[in-house]
């Protein structure tokens, strides 16, 4: 099987610049959505696509996770200039393993990946959005959801801090199967039953994308519109072969560390070893019995390690978030890290109906400070909207 695909953006109806990037290259397509002032967010997004843009033929899950995290942390690090402060973007991606079948698609943020299969429409990603927070916690309906006002702010994004959390999804696919890429500027103005319907009536790729951009815009184009589209087809894919190792620029390959992900290099099954081989097996195994165990010692030595570090890590930082409708500080890593879950360390006086929108942004953001007095010193710089004077009583 492979896949082609085709992308279109608009810049809408009421933005005066398309913050908005797309990238359809062989078998990977990706939608980054730019955020932090027209400047920022426009060179947040170009960034990342930049960095997707030099993966050269499929790649497993765990490479593409790796582009995108050097993707965050070159935003990062060029969010240090003034022009470009606070810079950050929405992206998912996705790239085809002809070998499996699969689509994996990953993304940070609210930018989605779909599935379009026998005229069904589902979402594969979840958006990382204070509303689908609320969502999750039963505090919003989905009709509530569509039309809340702060359903534009993210609780995750590229280029927030030095590291950055990314959801990975495989998806194994078949002959007519979609993949639907998008900024929120598609599904806030579309619904899924209307996107889905678009899909099933065009089969031309790029007609569809063009047909999906454009109805957007037509209900509203409150934002910037983005859509990739990567159909599967029958066939086989040009691009399996063809550099599926190339690293992005300036990152280099860790050959050894493909070579042991796909079995041996090109992906191929190893031989029997010749020692394992030997007839005398009773013998060769008495001989290296010592080896092994002092092996194992070092394995277990090395785990029992890993999960030490982890812990400390887990517990290393201190955020704030909301709970029930109040401000408190979290001592942890936000969203966890394997089953070490973050704990509440302080109650505040705050509650997030009391924060103003920019506020509840930053909050949305959940920045990580290395102390407890750091993490209040933030909570108390969150600013709440100022209560008009009341008039004096006349005579």
């Amino acid at each position: 099987m492979r896949v082609v695909g085709a992308s279109a953006t608009h810049v809408g109806q009421v933005r005066e610049t398309n913050q908005d990037r797309a990238l359809v290259s062989g078998s990977l397509g990706a939608v980054a959505d730019g955020m932090g002032g027209h400047l920022g967010g426009e060179h947040a997004a170009a960034l990342a696509i930049a960095e997707l843009s030099g993966i050269r033929g499929p790649v497993d899950e765990h490479r593409l996770i790796e582009v995108v995290e050097a993707a965050n942390l070159r935003i990062h690090e060029g969010s240090v200039e003034p022009q470009y402060r606070g810079m950050g973007t929405t992206v998912v991606a996705a790239t085809f393993d002809s070998s499996r079948n699969v689509i994996t698609i990953v993304n940070v943020g609210d930018s989605r990946g779909y599935l379009f299969r026998e005229q069904r429409l589902s979402q594969i990603t979840v958006d990382h959005s204070l509303v689908e927070d609320l969502l999750r916690q039963g505090r919003l309906t989905e009709e509530e959801a569509r039309v809340h006002p702060q359903r534009n702010i993210v609780t995750r994004a590229l280029g927030i801090g030095p590291d950055v959390e990314v959801d990975a999804f495989a998806v194994e696919v078949a002959p007519g199967d979609r993949i639907v890429l998008a900024s929120d500027g598609l599904f806030n103005e579309v619904e899924d039953d209307g996107i889905g319907a678009i899909l099933d009536h065009l089969v031309d790729p790029k007609e569809a994308v063009d047909e999906l951009v454009r109805v957007a815009v037509e209900r509203g184009g409150r934002d910037n519109v983005t859509v990739v589209i990567l159909d599967v087809l029958e066939g086989d894919d040009p691009t399996a072969g063809d550099g599926a190792d190339a690293a992005p620029v300036g990152r280099p390959v860790a050959n050894d560390q493909f070579a042991s992900d796909n079995g041996g290099p090109g992906g191929g099954t190893l031989g029997p070893d010749p020692a394992v081989a030997d007839p005398d097996k009773s013998s060769f195994w008495r001989r290296f019995r010592p080896r092994s165990m002092l092996l194992t010692i070092g394995v277990l030595g090395v785990v029992v390690l890993g999960f030490g570090g982890t812990a400390v890590y887990a517990r290393s930082g201190y955020f704030a978030d909301e709970l029930d409708g109040d401000v408190v500080i979290l001592r942890g890593r936000p969203g966890g890290v394997l089953w070490f879950k973050p704990s509440v360390e302080s109650e505040t006086s705050l509650s997030v109906d009391e924060l103003d929108g920019a506020s509840l942004e930053r909050l949305g953001q959940r920045p990580v400070w290395p102390t407890l007095e750091d993490a209040r010193d933030f909570v108390d710089n969150l600013e709440t909207p100022v209560e008009p004077d009341a008039p004096e009583p006349s005579d």
